[in-house]
């Protein structure tokens, strides 16, 4: 065998051995979060159940606008807050928690789990838990976790599931960080009438323009009064979660 072959054979193998790596490290928590998402889909179905949830606040004028209209229609929702939006924010995370809302987790600085090293990840969710701890005075908390972007990677996954951390997802989008010419507040309405149960993603950071945080109050409104209109109840995550293990 020449060189030049054994140059070949060593190359396909470091090529093999790096495509397997990469599967382990993004494929299996890609698996995974199709099942996760898989089963949420069977959960809110079986239950008939609506969760409002929101990702990425707290903000200081849409986190508190929220608040009212919840407070208005009597809803309890699921907040997953971002680390660095809490500080010089702990009041609106102490007022959720006062107000009986689920609080979850989004890390601390949105890393996209695909794009970032295997620890940093963790770290970072580490961090977010801590911030949450700080905020609330409590200590070594553990709080749903929701994927930046819905990516996990192999170790953040690991790391997870031996804490026994729920790992939460949604079922559908209702689309307020996308164009104008997409966004559509009757679509919440629409998704629970033809789903019979939704876990609906939407998010509570402030925004430049006012027409988006109008839109996201207003898919709150047509959501729950089309929950309530059908008799489905609207829940939060640890509700969902309970109803489903009994």
């Amino acid at each position: 065998m020449s060189d030049t072959d054994i140059i070949s054979i060593a190359g396909m193998a470091l090529l093999s051995a790096a495509i397997l790596i990469v599967l382990l490290y993004l494929g299996l928590p890609w698996l995974y979060g199709r099942l996760l998402r898989m089963r949420l889909t069977r959960k809110v179905t079986d239950t008939g159940s609506v969760a409002l949830t929101f990702d990425d606040g707290p903000g200081d004028r849409l986190t508190p606008a929220i608040l009212h209209l919840l407070d208005e229609l009597n809803v309890k929702a699921t907040f997953f807050l971002l680390g660095k939006n809490i500080f010089s924010r702990e009041h609106l995370v102490k007022t959720l928690a006062q107000k009986g809302h689920d609080i979850g987790c989004h890390g601390y600085d949105h890393l996209h789990g695909w794009k970032v090293g295997p620890f940093r990840m963790v770290k970072d969710i580490k961090k977010g838990w801590q911030t949450l701890d700080t905020a609330l005075g409590r200590k070594d908390g553990i709080y749903f976790y929701r994927p930046p972007s819905g990516k996990l990677n192999l170790s953040s996954l690991v790391y997870l599931l031996s804490h026994r951390v729920p790992v939460i997802y949604w079922t559908h989008d209702l689309g307020d960080t996308s164009p104008r010419d997409l966004r559509d507040s009757s679509l919440a309405a629409d998704q629970i009438r033809s789903s019979d149960g939704a876990v609906l993603l939407m998010h509570d950071f402030d925004r430049r323009d006012p027409n988006k945080e109008k839109f996201i109050l207003e898919s709150i409104k047509n959501a729950v009064l089309t929950a309530r209109q059908i008799g489905l109840p609207l829940v939060t995550i640890s509700e969902l979660l309970a109803n489903t293990e009994k």
